[in-house]
């Protein structure tokens, strides 16, 4: 074998060859880009599912130490070719914009003419604490008479995900505009069946279907459905409601519930409800016949709240003797909001013996519901106000003659006392005309939209036009 002789003089002939020195050249730039990217990702996460993750803001701007900057939003090579740097900063309680872009640098004369351009547009006396963000971009300057670090480059005030202010600075100063982003939405399908020891949420809220959604389906179905009493091991429900998202694709939450299903075994019936707005345009839920969700009163004001006494005789709890309850008790912890059962006129407000703070409210000339044993009323609820249905009225007591904290509801009915869980009550609106014609089409419309949702139905989805449910009367 041929011996190599390496030594310092055949080393410098190599290195002084043109070849050699573009492959060393060619293999260190390769080497830096593969450091910068690696420092970018951090992870094998990609990038719109780490974006998921990580907050836009997370930077505290509370001292100096605590604030560091982000990478610029143009790109992974910025800081190769610029010295530009962006901070990403919570608006605190007690935060300006002065005191936020001083502790980064930034000097008075920027900070006086970026505020300048910014208060006609958007007062920055409204700031919200915990809520609006700020980001920051800056040149860090050499040389500078009023001692400022930095020279501020832009200053965005974001307010939500789709809107923000935005300031930039040009030859002729800071110009402040609006930047809103549409909304985009899609549609999902969630459902479930209710199985021994869990409840409606549970089950829900473990097939990925979000609180606010729930709370909209308790509510549209609260008219015809007691949920603590009416659900049972066995049960079904189905829902399809909106996703929202901006238009760079950030997720904004859930929108409108769209249709909505309930069957329930125990009556042997499924309740089904459809968003539509009518000409007037106002938005309700409709059964497949055009028949209004919402009646005229709640039979029970707080959902999910346990019965502890029924409509009829008894034996008073403190009292002693027999006495008829001409309402129904709902037990609940002292200060649980009570909302009105309805819209109508606050017709009392006051102490009665036996009821303790006792409001009355009449809400056409059929129906008045009472609401007793309040801890304490809302102060804005007064006689002669008017209310609707959902406002709350007062909070959950012990007052009067009572042994623990309920409330104590009922309704009348032509000046007689019904049982309010089976009383008849009429229907707020229902369609009819042209209407039912138009919400029919709808219907037909959101049903089939449902059944493509179904991964079972997935193969069949490009023989219909999803698109073509009309989304203004979905709205």
């Amino acid at each position: 074998m041929k011996k190599i002789n390496i030594s310092r003089q055949n080393i410098k002939k190599c290195i002084a060859k043109p070849h050699f020195q573009v492959f060393l050249a060619s293999f260190s730039i390769c080497l830096l880009l593969f450091f910068i990217i690696s420092k970018q990702s951090g992870s094998n996460i990609p990038p719109k599912i780490q974006d998921a993750f990580d907050p836009i803001i997370s930077t505290s701007n509370s001292v100096n130490k605590n604030i560091r900057p982000i990478s610029s939003v143009n790109g992974i090579f910025d800081g190769m070719f610029s010295n530009t740097k962006e901070y990403a900063l919570n608006v605190k309680t007690g935060d300006s914009i002065a005191s936020m872009l001083s502790n980064i640098g930034v000097g008075y004369t920027d900070i006086l003419e970026v505020s300048k351009s910014i208060n006609p547009v958007f007062k920055l006396s409204d700031l919200r604490p915990d809520t609006d963000k700020l980001i920051v971009r800056v040149k860090p300057l050499n040389d500078s008479d009023e001692k400022a670090k930095v020279k501020l480059i832009s200053l965005e005030i974001v307010k939500s995900p789709i809107y923000r202010i935005v300031s930039t600075k040009t030859d002729d100063g800071f110009k402040t505009v609006e930047s809103k982003s549409n909304i985009n939405s899609e549609l999902v399908r969630g459902e479930g069946i209710i199985e021994k020891g869990t409840s409606l949420t549970q089950v829900a809220v473990s097939q990925g279907i979000p609180y606010n959604v729930i709370d909209k389906f308790y509510e549209i179905f609260s008219f015809d459905v007691d949920f603590e009493r009416d659900i049972y091991p066995g049960d079904k429900f189905q829902v399809m409601y909106e996703q929202l998202y901006s238009d760079n694709g950030e997720y904004l939450g859930s929108g409108e519930v769209i249709f909505a299903s309930l069957y329930l075994n125990s009556r042997h019936n499924e309740f089904r409800l459809f968003r539509y707005k009518n000409e007037k345009g106002v938005v309700g839920y409709y059964d497949e016949n055009g028949k209004g969700a919402s009646k005229t009163l709640k039979k029970t004001p707080i959902n999910g709240a346990r019965i502890s006494s029924k409509y009829g005789n008894r034996k008073h709890p403190v009292l002693g003797y027999s006495k008829a309850h001409k309402g129904v008790d709902f037990a609940a912890p002292t200060g649980t909001p009570i909302p009105a059962a309805g819209s109508g006129k606050v017709v009392f407000r006051g102490w009665i013996n036996g009821y303790g703070n006792y409001i009355k409210i009449r809400h056409n000339g059929t129906y008045s519901t009472a609401y007793a044993h309040m801890s304490r009323f809302k102060p804005d609820v007064k006689v002669g106000t008017q209310v609707k249905q959902g406002q709350i009225i007062g909070y959950v007591g012990s007052t009067g003659l009572s042994t623990g904290p309920h409330l104590h509801y009922e309704i009348i009915k032509d000046g007689i006392h019904v049982n309010p869980l089976s009383v008849k009550l009429p229907s707020i609106q229902n369609l009819s005309g042209n209407e039912i014609a138009k919400f029919t089409s709808l219907r037909d419309k959101i049903n089939i939209q449902f059944v493509v949702l179904d991964k079972n139905f997935s193969q069949f989805a490009n023989l219909i036009d999803i698109k073509s449910i009309d989304v203004e009367l979905l709205k």
